[in-house]
């Protein structure tokens, strides 16, 4: 492969926006790796796309470890990682459960413990195996949401967990950039996906597709931003940043 060919590792990959990611990033020519607990989605997925599918349990440290010894005796085949997308995220409830279940106080503890797990463990878990092997110039996006930057009645432990990833990438993009890597977080709203609230669907909602977030995704890849939050309300609008406070745009230079 030509040195603009990348090797992509993303995670919730067998379905909705990571199934969109490898599809896009495998016909533009770059090698992926997908990782995801659901194996029939992701095998064929790998079948249908050429990507590489491994079983990854992203709430484990374990399973992380593993992997990075995979991509350690895989080197001479994949290359280094140079794009990472930490995509896997759930919900406090089931699609199917009744709006009252994604409530704080229908909350139960193994409820908690995985949607933490999911999507707090797996995107610092992810981070922690992996940035060791990245070299000058990898990028990395974590999914975050809308509900990372706002709030989110609707199911507020998912907005405590998207906040809590908005914080760790606003807080990791001036550590990296010493390292020339840099890491952004997408804050999407509603998408098509499975992991939409089956009572929560309606005709008012303007869902973006999981592909054109998938370009999102790869055109953030490039951005020489760093340790920044980018909404994406619409498929209409531009993605933008949210800043944190006291983040002000760089000043250009006036001729």
């Amino acid at each position: 492969m030509s040195d603009d060919k990348h090797f992509w590792i993303v995670t919730g990959a067998a379905s909705g926006i990571g199934a969109a990611v490898i599809r896009a990033v495998t016909a533009a020519g770059h090698r992926a790796l997908a990782l995801d607990v659901n194996d029939p989605a992701g095998e064929a997925l790998a079948a249908e796309t050429g990507a590489i599918y491994r079983h990854c349990d992203v709430t484990d440290h374990a399973v992380w470890q593993q992997l990075v010894t995979f991509l350690e005796t895989s080197r001479q085949e994949l290359g280094v990682p140079t794009r990472i997308h930490l995509n896997a995220g759930v919900q406090l409830a089931p699609p199917s459960a009744p709006l009252s279940e994604f409530r704080f106080d229908a909350m139960t503890v193994d409820r908690y413990r995985r949607l933490m797990g999911v999507n707090v463990d797996g995107v610092v878990f992810g981070l922690h195996t992996l940035l060791p092997l990245l070299q000058p110039g990898a990028s990395i996006v974590v999914t975050d949401s809308l509900a990372g930057i706002t709030p989110y009645a609707l199911d507020p432990l998912y907005s405590l967990s998207k906040h809590a990833v908005t914080g760790l990438v606003r807080s990791l993009g001036p550590v990296l950039a010493r390292r020339e890597i840099r890491i952004n977080a997408i804050c999407p709203g509603g998408i098509d996906t499975a992991l939409v609230p089956v009572e929560q669907r309606s005709a008012k909602i303007d869902f973006m597709t999981p592909e054109h977030v998938a370009a999102e995704v790869m055109a953030l890849m490039e951005k020489p931003e760093s340790g920044k939050t980018w909404a994406k309300v619409s498929e209409s609008k531009p993605i933008f940043i949210v800043r944190a406070p006291g983040d002000k745009p760089a000043l250009t230079a006036s001729r």
